[in-house]
């Protein structure tokens, strides 16, 4: 299969969304990996972590239509490739409320046949499938297409090595087989 993904690979770039503004977070290590994994797999792709939001105050001027910082940052997630793996961690038994705040700023035009694969982290033992669930439900609204193979990394700080790094051998197989079928979906 590794062939197949490499000829496709030749034609996808995809964008990796760590989806928390939460500085050192072990789901910016999972994104972080995952780019890792497209970089040895020679697949094209950008990181982006909402670390990296606009620090300009919120106000309702961030739902209109029309040039602002929270919209421009918002729809640069999402615009320019067609593939998208949003990182998202457990807050509260589904998504952060930022990554809700940032997909609202966006135009919904912007989802329409978007191809999207979601990779839950957490602390506990279900790695956020509800959260998946929740934001599956979301973009479906938003006509986006959602990868079946929604990847959960469960109790992610026993993946971790002693230098905060995620070695746990299993675990990076399942993400490259993810990435793997995520490319040919």
């Amino acid at each position: 299969m590794q062939g197949n993904v490499l000829l496709i690979c030749l034609y996808i770039m995809f964008n990796i969304i760590s989806a928390t503004n939460r500085e050192g977070s072990a789901t910016e290590l999972v994104s972080l990996t995952y780019s890792q994994i497209a970089t040895t797999l020679s697949v094209p792709h950008e990181h982006f972590s909402l670390t990296q939001i606009p620090q300009e105050p919120l106000g309702d001027y961030i739902y209109r239509k029309g040039d602002n910082p929270w919209r421009r940052f918002a729809e640069s997630l999402f615009s320019g490739n067609d593939r998208i793996v949003i990182v998202a961690p457990e807050y509260n038994g589904s998504i952060p409320g930022i990554l809700k705040l940032v997909i609202d700023c966006c135009d919904p035009q912007i989802f329409a046949g978007k191809k999207i694969a979601l990779v839950g982290v957490a602390s506990g033992r279900a790695g956020n499938l509800r959260g998946m669930d929740d934001l599956s439900n979301m973009l479906h609204y938003l006509k986006a297409h959602v990868y079946w193979h929604k990847l959960p990394i469960s109790q992610i700080r026993q993946l971790l090595d002693e230098e905060k790094q995620l070695k746990h051998p299993e675990t990076l197989a399942l993400m490259e087989k993810h990435l793997s079928g995520f490319l040919l979906f």
